[in-house]
């Protein structure tokens, strides 16, 4: 059996380091807010070259600690991909703000400029920093770009997107820790960037956990407040705003500074796989059996997902290769804007055809650093028969 992720093999490259850390705060009794959060507060800054790194949670709660330190709430909208995660959208529903939902590149799974630009003469009416939502009377404030897959979205075009209309950028950077533009990463190009240190991502931890990356000293100020119920370090029961209780556990931090020293290593070996399945796949490829994930020239990937299109009958295709003993997923099944609990927001079947047609053909590959070259190769034959099938 090929597993989709194996994250035991991950741990085991890192468990004495792990487990010493654990010992640590377990001997210090410190559990919140201790050395481990700061130490990995520290090296992701500098990792980074932001100014400012937030250990924080989770994802979600940094996309809406993000929005909350920007002063989005009820009347507010936010303009946000149609195909990603819920918790990009979600976030924006719980700071009381409207999502509205814009398409994707067909060929990159991300939205870009054109696909934001195009969601915003479609919904809004107004002039720049006014744009109001035709339906609702919203006012946009914000773009949250999702960097898919770990693919980063084209923030160049985006700035320019958001900087013609006077809107704020939240990167939604939760599947991308590492991703670079021209040498910088991704979580630097708007106003805040947030990342997800679930089990499953890049780096992940032994649970939940968040990090909020910003160059604005007074935004990361206010974040700081936000986390811990909107209470400051010096004074912690004067409470000017109404925050939330968004800390990083120190044993979080612990497992995740174990980790952190071997991201690059791990990221170059995600590489190698996918330049594995590139490679292997090109033949039915070719022969228009799928559609292979671009390789984008100005960045660096860091392939969170290797995401082919089957054209015909994914859940059959996906059906077959699980029966063959080589595991799949699906990420992700339905989009955004059809999802129920967005129902009351009007959109319809056929609004956003890229988002429908990604969430129909979607089909994702293992990948993950200790998969050997076999695994890859066995993979990619198990795919070509069941296309056959």
């Amino acid at each position: 059996m090929i597993a989709f992720l194996d994250l035991a093999a991950d741990f085991s490259e890192v468990e004495a380091d792990a487990r010493r850390r654990i010992d640590t705060v377990l001997a210090k009794q410190q559990f919140v807010l201790g050395a481990q959060t700061a130490e990995l507060e520290t090296r992701v800054r500098e990792m980074s070259g932001a100014p400012a790194a937030l250990a924080c949670s989770s994802g979600s709660d940094a996309l809406y600690l993000a929005l909350v330190a920007l002063g989005i709430g009820p009347g507010d909208a936010v303009a946000v991909p149609g195909f990603t995660f819920f918790a990009s959208a979600g976030a924006v529903a719980r700071a009381g703000a409207q999502p509205v939902f814009c398409d994707i590149d067909p060929a990159s799974f991300v939205a870009g400029g054109e696909q934001f630009e195009a969601a915003i003469g479609r919904e809004f009416e107004g002039c720049a920093g006014q744009l109001r939502h035709r339906r609702s009377g919203a006012r946009l404030r914000a773009l949250m770009p999702v960097h898919l897959y770990g693919r980063a979205a084209p923030m160049a075009q985006l700035a320019q997107v958001a900087g013609a209309r006077r809107l704020a950028i939240i990167e939604d950077a939760a599947q991308a820790i590492g991703a670079t533009i021209d040498g910088r990463w991704v979580g630097r190009f708007g106003s805040v960037g947030c990342f997800s240190f679930y089990p499953t991502k890049n780096l992940g931890g032994a649970g939940d956990g968040g990090m909020l990356l910003t160059d604005d000293a007074a935004t990361a100020a206010r974040l700081q407040r936000l986390r811990v119920h909107g209470a400051s370090a010096s004074d912690p029961y004067l409470h000017r705003e109404v925050g939330i209780n968004a800390r990083m556990g120190e044993l979080q931090a612990a497992v995740l500074n174990a980790k952190l020293g071997h991201l690059a290593v791990w990221t170059e070996r995600r590489r190698w796989v996918a330049a594995r399945y590139l490679e292997r796949l090109a033949p039915p490829a070719r022969a228009g059996a799928l559609i292979l994930p671009q390789v984008a020239a100005e960045s660096q990937q860091v392939w969170h997902q290797f995401a082919v299109r089957v054209a015909e009958r994914r859940d059959e295709v996906a059906a077959r290769m699980e029966a063959d003993g080589v595991a799949v997923r699906v990420f992700y099944p339905r989009p955004l804007h059809l999802q129920p609990c967005f129902a009351e927001l009007g959109y319809q079947t056929g609004d956003l055809p890229g988002c429908e047609r990604a969430a129909q053909q979607v089909l994702c590959l293992p990948i993950y650093p200790s998969l050997r070259a076999d695994d890859v190769d066995r993979v990619c034959e198990s795919l070509i028969a069941a296309l056959a099938g």
